[in-house]
């Protein structure tokens, strides 16, 4: 047994080395954990930085000894602080930003619909909810292909089909839902690779336009009936001198079909000689002239002279000539017509 171990028998360590050895191990796990403290500590800040974009710490700018005095712990709460104070701010903007949005939206007299690339309704206007929004039905969600086209438009002709194809705005006249009609347009919303992420429709609704539509027509068939019962002949001739319309008398005594007659200019079926006269008045109805009393003599499509008389004038929308109408009847002579020469401009002798 040595001398030491001797006397720490005999005196019970006088020298202390179980102290300063319990200390020493004692300063180790100390050291051991002020290491991994100060590595978790360096580990999760540069992960903050590293959230908020940042460059994270590096030993020889910060190195162990100096990282708790510095406290970026501390520096980026405070920036985290920062950017929650400047992200509430945002918030508050884009929340009066979808505010205004949707006010522009509510306030537009069209249906507009914001649809997914899987046909879903995301967003719409108080127009859409009124149209389409029948017995309080829900819109978000739904496929706006069972809402609102149902088995009307054939999958080619859908406006969301030809959009995902062709990938840019697109337009489809007279759709049909629920008895209204739509003038519908469509536009994509592209991401950055340029794929069609949602869409935008817009259902401008003409069944008021279309119903007054069909009662004009339902006159004009009328009107027609009426004028092809006449035994008189009628035309309307546009202010470039081709015809708009002839009744059937018209058409059975100068012998043209009515596919012939859409070719024809008033020009080409009067009489050579009758041409100054028919120039003459048809600049002065043009220029607005009072309805006048006339005789003028046509061309057949067998080239028979056929005289007319009768009374012509000139309707007129917004200031501006729009159609001159002849009633006429067969002349009982067969004279060609003519009246005292005129001065008449000489574009019009040349023919233009």
């Amino acid at each position: 047994m040595g001398f030491v171990k001797v006397l720490e028998t005999l005196l019970g360590d006088p020298f202390g080395t179980a102290e300063i050895r319990r200390l020493t191990r004692e300063n180790a796990e100390l050291a051991e954990r002020e290491r991994r403290a100060t590595g978790y500590i360096r580990e999760k800040t540069n992960q903050l930085l590293t959230t908020i974009g940042t460059l994270p710490l590096r030993h020889e700018e910060l190195d162990n000894a100096s990282l708790i005095e510095t406290d970026p712990i501390g520096i980026v709460c405070q920036s985290f602080e920062q950017i929650l104070e400047h992200l509430k701010e945002m918030n508050v903007e884009l929340s009066l930003a979808h505010d205004e949005i949707q006010g522009v939206f509510d306030c537009a007299g069209a249906a507009i619909l914001v649809i997914d690339n899987t046909m879903r309704i995301q967003a719409f206007n108080s127009r859409a909810r009124e149209i389409f929004a029948l017995d309080g039905e829900e819109l978000r969600g739904r496929k706006c292909a069972e809402l609102i086209c149902g088995d009307t438009v054939p999958s080619r002709e859908c406006l969301f089909n030809k959009i995902m194809r062709s990938r840019r705005p697109e337009h489809l006249d007279d759709l049909e839902c629920r008895g209204r009609w739509f003038n519908v347009s469509g536009s994509p919303l592209k991401d950055r690779f340029g794929d069609v992420k949602q869409m935008v429709l817009i259902y401008n609704e003409i069944t008021e336009q279309k119903r007054m539509l069909e009662a004009l027509r339902d006159k004009e068939g009328i009107y027609q009936l009426i004028l092809d019962s006449s035994a008189e002949l009628f035309q309307s001739v546009a202010p470039d001198g081709s015809l708009i319309y002839v009744n059937r008398a018209w058409r059975e005594a100068l012998g043209y079909s009515e596919d012939e007659i859409a070719l024809l200019s008033v020009f080409d079926i009067v009489h050579p000689d009758s041409h100054p006269h028919c120039r003459e008045l048809f600049i002065r109805l043009l220029q607005g002239s009072r309805p006048e009393q006339t005789t003028l003599t046509l061309v057949s499509k067998d080239g028979t002279p056929v005289t007319l008389e009768g009374s012509v004038s000139c309707s007129f929308r917004n200031g501006r000539p729009c159609a001159t109408c002849g009633i006429f009847r067969l002349a009982a002579t067969g004279a060609l017509a003519e009246d005292p020469p005129r001065s008449i401009p000489s574009f019009v002798r040349n023919g233009s």
